[in-house]
């Protein structure tokens, strides 16, 4: 090694291997630019650039440089080795979000449209088209259908994957690896810490519940909602009811809301915008205003979840979980009675507060043990190259 940098620099004393790179600055008269070509061109140096780590180039940009984008300075020192503009916010595709939001919302809208007019056909004997056109004929037509197995599973699932349809399109698309696009990956924390996500999003709705109630009443839809869960899981269909309820919204709603929009937003904005931006189209997403305003603090903590953690697999265990332990609720609930503290339901709910409290400080603690760098800008140059080239995510994180 010294006698490849002395090739360059004759008449230097030697230096430790981790100095060995040439300095590129040479100020003065006597800067000789022919120096600097053969020195990037060095066998040593272009080995050395190759093999660093994005950590290790980006090093040398200030924190708050790189939080306003204001990074002329250090590009000026590192321009000459990857001959490209410095790393900053995509401020410019912050449209995409909004964009796949509106596609993906037309796109569950007609869906829902046409699957409730099939379940109609399905479950309805006498179907007509006087019927169709008829809104207190339409009205008994759709009582049935939900009271239906087959027609609830047609006019709820099938939509909810008409809603995540657009946002996987564009991931295929992407030239960011699909799994990676929508943070399909591990991530930072361990595995066994996701089932702590899952112990605390159940108590995060049952707190959000609870504040509601104090100030609003439970509304029509949403009562009409616990009547068709509450009648489908005491009548021999708890479980699959459980299943449909926590799977279908905890894969579809999350890869769109914070597997691809609040990717996009934490990126383009501040992480904390993006991640109330998201949660606000989560809770949105639910269209009755009693339900928006209770699930946006869990909006928000799947939010926060996926951003610390690097990975939209615990959101999505938590969104599950959440679900899950809400049918439960509805189903062994008084029938006129959703007070979550009088039994059989008050059971549930020291269960959700016990196992919840644990999982607070279970999470706590992962955070701070397995604190990393939170994506806040675009990906470097280097990076975008790494996956060009098909890396995987933890060489690109230098993990």
């Amino acid at each position: 090694m010294s006698d490849i940098s002395n090739e360059h620099d004759s008449g230097r004393p030697d230096r430790a291997e981790s100095d060995s790179i040439p300095n590129l600055e040479v100020s003065g008269d006597n800067h000789d630019p022919d120096q600097d070509d053969s020195l990037i061109d060095s066998p040593v140096t272009a080995e050395l650039i190759s093999r660093a780590s994005p950590a290790e180039t980006t090093s040398e940009f200030p924190e708050a440089m790189r939080a306003t984008g204001d990074t002329d300075a250090p590009m000026g020192q590192t321009s000459a080795l990857f001959g490209s503009q410095p790393p900053s916010r995509c401020s410019d595709r912050w449209w995409s979000p909004v964009v796949m939001v509106v596609i993906s919302l037309i796109s569950f809208l007609m869906m829902s449209g046409f699957m409730a007019a099939f379940a109609i056909v399905l479950v309805c004997d006498d179907v007509s088209l006087e019927m169709l056109q008829d809104p207190q004929s339409m009205e008994e037509a759709m009582g049935e259908v939900v009271r239906s197995r087959l027609g609830l599973f047609v006019s709820l699932v099938i939509p909810q994957l008409a809603l995540v349809g657009p946002c996987l399109f564009a991931a295929v698309l992407s030239p960011v690896p699909f799994a990676q696009r929508l943070g399909l990956v591990r991530g930072r924390w361990p595995i066994w810490s996701w089932l702590a996500v899952g112990a605390v999003s159940p108590l995060v709705g049952i707190i959000s519940g609870l504040l509601l109630s104090l100030v609003v009443e439970e509304s029509e839809t949403l009562k009409h909602m616990n009547e068709i869960f509450r009648n489908h899981g005491t009548n021999g269909f708890f479980l699959p009811l459980a299943f449909m309820i926590g799977v279908t919204p905890a894969f579809c709603e999350e890869l769109l809301f914070r597997g691809y929009i609040q990717q996009r937003l934490t990126r383009s904005f501040r992480p904390w915008w993006g991640i109330v931006i998201s949660s606000f189209l989560f809770a949105a997403f639910h269209m009755d205003w009693v339900h928006v305003l209770a699930v946006f603090p869990l909006g928000l903590f799947l939010g926060w979840a996926t951003w610390k953690s690097g990975s939209l697999l615990p959101a999505m265990v938590g969104h599950f979980v959440n679900n899950f332990v809400s049918v439960i609720g509805i189903v062994v609930a008084p029938g006129e009675n959703q007070d979550s503290l009088e039994l059989p339901a008050a059971a549930l709910s020291l269960s959700v507060f016990g196992f919840g409290l644990i999982g607070v400080a279970t999470i706590a603690w992962v955070a701070r043990r397995y604190k990393g760098e939170e994506t806040e800008e675009c990906p470097t140059v280097l990076e975008q190259s790494s996956v060009g080239q098909g890396y995987d995510q933890e060489e690109l994180h230098g993990n």
